[in-house]
């Protein structure tokens, strides 16, 4: 009978200590992926022709590619917005250095430079489309691309499609009726072509105000994203104002990944 207690006694002993390791683990894990820092890249338009003073929103193809390249090698994971929300709202785990991937506008060398490479590389990126230019070809500085290409993007899983407005202009600045058309048509006809129901909202020029970000998470969107070109992005911080890095087309692959880790400092702990 003493042999039996010593034995349940040992047991007892053993299953503490196991489930002791496990939540410390788990906690150990949880606080790890809490504070974890997610980088957002801003790109715009690709061409091999541009004005250098331009380089903020143009990069050309070969650059593209020696940047995601540079991303590959040191090691960050694409992931999308919807991977984001999930983490933190409902606390899933990120890839080890999550980076998200935008451009902005819907021009059609995103379909004909971008959405190749990140094919043939395995990885993601997000598209903020001005729904009213989708097609367009003339009387616009870039040509856009069309429902067709940007289905043909979402069904590979490799582009995620979302909206940078209706028609592109300064938010702040329209009356309530205007901004809320703004988000709603966009939103409706991005559903309607493609099928979407999770929704993320760009910001024209990354302008906003705490108006708009109401008019916006009722709506639908579930994400907000705008333009501050420093800082990187936290669990804690929140869903309705992502931060993203324009990255130049005069940038290295190194200098990329410089820029990326001097930002990584501004998140709240």
């Amino acid at each position: 009978m003493k042999d039996v207690r010593k034995i349940l006694g040992i047991i007892s002993v053993v299953i503490f200590l196991v489930l002791h390791v496990q939540t410390a683990s788990a906690m150990a894990d949880s606080k790890s992926s809490y504070h974890q820092r997610v980088p957002i890249l801003l790109y715009h338009h690709l061409t091999d022709n541009y004005d250098m003073a331009q380089s903020s929103v143009n990069i050309s193809p070969k650059k593209f590619e020696e940047h995601m390249l540079a991303l590959k090698k040191a090691g960050y994971n694409t992931i999308t917005f919807k991977d984001y929300y999930n983490h933190v709202v409902y606390g899933n785990k990120l890839p080890e250095n999550p980076l998200i991937i935008t451009f902005d506008d819907g021009y059609s060398s995103n379909y004909e430079y971008a959405y190749p490479i990140l094919k043939r590389l395995g990885m993601k990126a997000t598209i903020f489309i001005v729904t009213s230019r989708v097609g367009e070809v003339e009387g616009v500085t870039y040509p856009h691309f069309d429902w067709d290409q940007a289905r043909e993007m979402e069904r590979s899983g490799v582009i995620d499609i979302q909206s940078h407005s209706d028609l592109h202009l300064d938010m702040t600045k329209l009356d309530r009726a205007k901004a809320q058309f703004e988000l709603r048509r966009s939103r409706y006809l991005i559903e309607k072509e493609l099928g979407k129901t999770f929704h993320v909202f760009a910001y024209p020029y990354g302008l906003f105000n705490a108006e708009l970000q109401d008019m916006a998470q009722k709506a639908g969107y579930k994400v907000q994203v705008i333009v501050g070109d420093k800082g990187v992005n936290c669990r804690e911080e929140g869903l309705t104002q992502l931060k993203r890095l324009t990255v130049f087309g005069n940038t290295s692959g190194e200098q990329l990944l410089k820029m990326i880790q001097d930002n990584m400092e501004y998140c709240k702990k």
